[in-house]
């Protein structure tokens, strides 16, 4: 990415706000998200004079930080959080945490008191103690600038951390002089690989014996940028593809490959356990995605992923390959020999949707019929609630990037404040937000942001006036439900308050009559669907989680 110098005139010597405008822009960061204070005023007086920096203030820092993770996961670019001194920069702990578990690469730089008084315990304003070692480990890069020339570098740093970074500058250190201006950011130096010509050997060897391989999509193939690599792989193979929830999209569901979803179990299981090889790639299997890590791997599992994203799994690896994703994929497509397809893809598929749609859910109906009414290229992101589940394991993705989860924290409010990054990211674009009424309220208040901005976020507002699963698990393990239903406003009048256009359907049919023109409004806007439904594994469309559920019901 080309470098990017002031646009504007400025003092003769740049300071320390205007350093870390500038080391961003170098580092080929040039959007964030966040929130002004006493203590970064520095910062947004350099954000000022920079037009090249695209800058959007949100309501809440802790929306800056998954609106900046939403951005990513759109395009494929990092950006930053602006926040302060700390409650602005602890509000931000749960965004991280969400990037942190699915390598989001989020810059939060944050400032602290002023030099003079750091780490005295004097009180002063938002001083809190150990900062940096709160949030350390929920980042990748994690250090305090202690020093105006050291500004640049450090950002430099946290940009190529390949993951959450944090840069902690003291407040007086903003407009300080620097004296050595801000170079050009150094590239990082790219994969290292820790494959070896024997373990690529070793691994064409295991694909040669086998018969019945299959393979599972992450978001490491996003982070590689190697959807073109695996899917090449996959039809040298001619092996099913499954993704997990954070790599729908790797390859589109109307693939002739593509065998959907890891979390919908049940067809999973079976395509498993007649498989004699699982071929993982930049896949995390996670507890949400594997029934409880209840999941049954065949015998040889070769693991491809990118070094620094690698972690631990409960499903270990015969065979593990670390480095460049689309070059691995590449050299184990090439070494394949022509095969055939072992599973009809196209029939247990055509099988499986009979059976769901057998069920007669409303979930599942109201998904088929946003999928109808969605351009291929729309986005769609989600919370955590009942449809969210559902669209986990049932909505058809048909192009990258197009499906948002926060599958690393399983937090509720994500919905909303990463729906803002992705349409920032790209406003021409629309962007379908999909949210319960007890998640929805967690950021709310981001109804400002996009009646600030007009972006064309369209939300489904999912209204159970509860905490419809929590309530489903409470009766289905104790045969009672305790503290989940809430009291709630007028979600239209609410969105209406802030200049948005909102509507309400009270039943499916009021649903099927609104959702074209919901959609195809101008700027944002609101749908309320006032709705009771089943989550997909109590009627039998997936696999209960069988560890926590008990065998029989108390209803």
């Amino acid at each position: 990415m080309s470098t990017t110098s002031y646009t504007v005139p400025r003092t003769a010597q740049l300071t320390g706000g205007q350093a870390v405008v500038e080391a961003l822009l170098k580092s080929g960061v040039t959007s964030g998200f966040g929130i002004p204070s006493i203590h970064n005023i520095g910062i947004y007086d350099a954000l000022r004079q920079e037009p090249a920096f695209h800058h959007w203030i949100v309501r809440h820092e802790q929306a800056a930080g998954f609106a900046a993770d939403g951005f990513y996961r759109r395009t494929g670019k990092p950006a930053v959080v602006f926040a302060s001194t700390g409650p602005g920069n602890l509000f931000t702990v749960v965004p991280l945490l969400e990037s942190l578990q699915t390598s989001t690469p989020v810059v939060l730089i944050g400032t602290n008191v002023a030099t003079i008084v750091l780490d005295k315990s004097c009180g002063a304003l938002h001083e809190t103690p150990q900062q940096l070692e709160i949030i350390k480990p929920l980042t990748r890069f994690a250090a305090r600038v202690t020093s105006p020339d050291a500004i640049a570098e450090t950002i430099a740093q946290a940009a190529s951390a390949g993951g959450p970074a944090f840069v902690e500058i003291p407040t007086d250190l903003l407009n300080a002089p620097v004296s050595n201006g801000v170079s050009a950011a150094a590239k990082p130096s790219g994969q290292i690989s820790q494959v070896s010509s024997q373990q690529i050997a070793e691994a064409s060897a295991q694909i040669e014996r086998c018969r019945k391989p299959v393979i599972i999509l992450g978001s490491g193939v996003f982070h590689g940028k190697a959807a073109h690599s695996v899917q090449s792989l996959a039809e040298a193979l001619h092996a099913p593809v499954l993704t997990t929830t954070s790599g729908k999209g790797t390859i589109a569901d109307d693939h002739p490959l593509a065998m959907g979803c890891i979390s919908r179990l049940g067809i999973v299981q079976q395509l498993l356990l007649e498989s004699d090889l699982v071929i993982s790639v930049g896949a995390k299997l996670t507890e949400f995605d594997t029934g409880r890590f209840t999941l049954k791997l065949p015998e040889h599992h070769i693991q491809v992923d990118q070094p620094q994203h690698h972690a631990g799994s409960l499903f270990p690896a015969t065979l593990k390959l670390l480095g460049d994703i689309g070059a691995l994929a590449e050299k184990l497509a090439a070494t394949t020999k022509p095969r055939t397809t072992w599973f009809d893809v196209a029939a247990v598929r055509a099988q499986e949707t009979e059976k769901i749609e057998s069920l007669k859910q409303e979930s599942y109906a109201a998904l088929k019929l946003l999928r109808s009414a969605m351009n291929r290229d729309d986005v769609l992101v989600n919370d955590q609630s009942i449809l969210n589940y559902w669209a986990s394991a049932f909505f058809p993705v048909l192009a990258p990037r197009t499906f948002i989860y926060p599958t690393g924290s399983g937090t509720l409010g994500y919905a909303l404040p990463a729906a803002v990054g992705a349409a920032c990211a790209l406003p021409n674009r629309r962007v379908i937000c999909i949210a319960g009424d007890g998640g929805f309220q967690y950021t709310s208040h981001e109804l400002a942001t996009l009646a600030h901005y007009q972006l064309p976020v369209k939300i489904l507002l999912v209204n159970d006036n509860a905490f419809g699963i929590i309530g489903f698990l409470q009766r289905s393990m104790f045969g009672h439900s305790h503290e989940v239903d809430l009291k709630n406003p007028d979600f239209c009048r609410l969105a209406e308050a802030y200049g948005i256009q909102a509507d309400r359907a009270t039943d499916f049919a009021g649903l099927q009559q609104k959702i074209s023109r919901w959609l195809d409004s101008p700027g944002p806007a609101l749908l309320e669907w006032k709705t009771v439904l089943k989550a997909p594994w109590e009627v039998g469309a997936i696999i209960r989680p069988t560890n926590l559920m008990p065998a029989k019901e108390q209803r």
